[in-house]
């Protein structure tokens, strides 16, 4: 963990995993929230996952619980990978810069359509992994998004400790109000810190 001047911590979350790699039919689009989780037990669980496109491991154990989207399916898959998931729907900047300071990343769910100011869709998943003054530092699996306008700006590429704004992404994580935002967190089974 990296905190100095000016406020600065980025968790050593090394392994990246990119959605739109995978080989499962079908999923590629859609498996963003399969993407974090699995991004997240990597980190707590380094031997639970081998390989650069790991998170398609991760979907098929998840698969046997329920669909991608399920937060009940990732909790499920989290336990068995000795992985402790917790889901939300009261989240704020204050409790995400929290569980990052303590050392854990946290698996956040937004409307990444459309602008900032109205944003909208479906829902997309990401983890935090860091924040700085004025933005919070993710591990994007779908790529960079244009957090003031909506979309994405890069596909397949650009998401690794990607920068995105606070201002910008604050209002599509909290969208019903403050203390509204999605979120998954994560400690291992064992009580044990994060061996990374």
């Amino acid at each position: 963990m990296t905190l100095s001047t000016g406020q600065r911590l980025l968790l050593p979350v090394r392994q990246y995993y990119v959605q739109t790699d995978s080989r499962i039919p079908g999923q590629a689009y859609r498996m963003c929230f399969s993407s974090t989780c699995a991004m997240a037990v990597k980190y707590l669980r380094p031997d639970a996952l081998k390989g650069s496109n790991a998170d398609d491991t991760y979907l098929h154990t998840l698969r046997r619980y329920g669909d991608t989207t399920s937060a009940q399916a990732q909790i499920q898959a989290c336990a068995d990978y000795g992985v402790i998931a917790r889901y939300s729907t009261t989240g704020d900047r204050a409790l995400l810069e929290a569980e990052l300071k303590a050392g854990y990343p946290v698996g956040t769910g937004f409307l990444h359509h459309g602008p900032s100011s109205a944003p909208h869709g479906g829902g997309h998943w990401i983890l935090a992994v860091g924040f700085e003054p004025g933005a919070g530092i993710f591990n994007d699996p779908y790529g960079e998004l244009d957090t003031i306008n909506g979309g994405y700006v890069r596909v397949g590429s650009g998401g690794h400790n990607v920068v995105y704004s606070w201002r910008h992404w604050l209002p599509r994580w909290e969208v019903e109000g403050p203390g509204s935002g999605w979120l998954m967190t994560f400690r291992r089974s064992d009580g044990l810190p994060p061996v990374a």
